[in-house]
């Protein structure tokens, strides 16, 4: 992946990010999801939804990856990233409720139902390199004509999964840990879940792509992960 930078549904990544949101990597968010508005290539300056003052998540198409940079177009912008060599790419694969263990790091979206619960509409994975990606919990913005929703990304604790599993033929309920709180999940047994894993691949013009891109002191971005977002 020499042509992107780092990332759900969201403006992350989403990693997400996202993340990202999931992360979840594909649908807008309100600031401080796993995506973010990205700089422009000439001044990189990530916005306020940078996850720190130093890193920034960008969610974009890749234009194209020569001599190590990759210039990733947004939805307002065009940036250009530093990418190592090689760059890591993640992409995402089928998963179930059984690989969702204590400890595990997901991104989960949820949907308010009419008594108040957070029911779950799809499970994300994240391996323990991009543990702590899009961290936190937040509302999305619905698509049109839909419903809004919640992206949670956190570590699940098993010690308050009802049944301690969720992978319960009828469903479970499970806690997902955050910095600064947690959010009660009811899963439904046919809730879809993804596992994001690093794959073999070099990206290409058309990508869409989430970056968890570094700030150096004199505004320029580079990378060295990217999750392939579809």
């Amino acid at each position: 992946m020499r042509t992107a930078s780092m990332f759900s549904p969201g403006t992350v990544i989403a990693s997400s990010v996202l993340l990202a949101s999931l992360a979840a990597c594909n649908r807008g968010s309100s600031a401080g999801s796993v995506d973010t508005s990205a700089p422009t290539s000439a001044t990189p300056q990530p916005s306020a939804a940078a996850t720190s003052d130093t890193t920034a998540m960008l969610r974009g198409t890749v234009a194209s990856l020569q001599g190590g940079q990759l210039v990733v177009k947004t939805d307002t912008n065009t940036v250009t990233v530093k990418v190592a060599d090689p760059l890591q790419v993640y992409d995402r694969a089928p998963g179930s409720l059984a690989d969702v263990k204590d400890n595990t790091f997901i991104g989960v979206t949820t949907v308010k139902q009419p008594d108040g619960s957070e029911q779950a509409t799809e499970i994300h994975i994240f391996p323990e390199a991009l543990r702590g990606l899009g961290e936190g919990s937040r509302m999305m913005s619905p698509p049109a004509g839909g419903n809004a929703s919640r992206m949670t990304n956190g570590s699940v604790s098993a010690s308050r999964m009802s049944n301690g599993t969720v992978s319960s033929s009828t469903g479970s309920t499970f806690v997902v840990q955050y910095a600064g709180g947690t959010q009660k999940v009811v899963v439904p047994a046919n809730t879809p879940v993804t596992e994001i894993k690093p794959v073999s691949k070099t990206l290409t013009a058309g990508d869409r792509v989430v970056i968890l891109a570094k700030k150096a002191t004199d505004g320029s971005l580079s990378a060295s992960q990217a999750l392939i977002t579809k």
